[in-house]
């Protein structure tokens, strides 16, 4: 039977056994299992790590009390027309919570 190379599950990164031994391993695992089930090829740890991390940051920051403040502000200024001086978020969230305007 011959199998098309669309239908192939993609090539998954190389997994050492620091990688194994860290505690969010299960749910890069998880990640692995949805990546070949959808045949994308997934990031490799360390990246995917990072995403993750960066992920929990952003939420943290979009739970604040404060949040739906800055995106009024945010809209009646146009304040993502134009660079913040502290950089993208969250970091220009911080900066509008301490006063800061651009």
């Amino acid at each position: 039977m011959n199998m098309s190379k669309a239908a192939i599950a993609p090539r998954q990164p190389l997994i050492t056994e620091a990688n194994r031994k860290h505690p969010l391993f299960p749910l890069y695992q998880q990640h692995l299992t949805f990546c070949n089930v959808n045949l994308i090829e997934a990031s490799r740890f360390g990246d995917w790590l990072y995403q993750y991390e960066r992920n929990l940051i952003d939420a943290a920051a979009t739970r604040h009390a404060e949040y739906p403040a800055f995106m009024a502000w945010m809209r009646e200024n146009q304040g993502g027309a134009r660079r913040c001086p502290a950089g993208a978020f969250p970091h220009n969230f911080e900066f509008w919570r301490n006063g800061g305007r651009w």
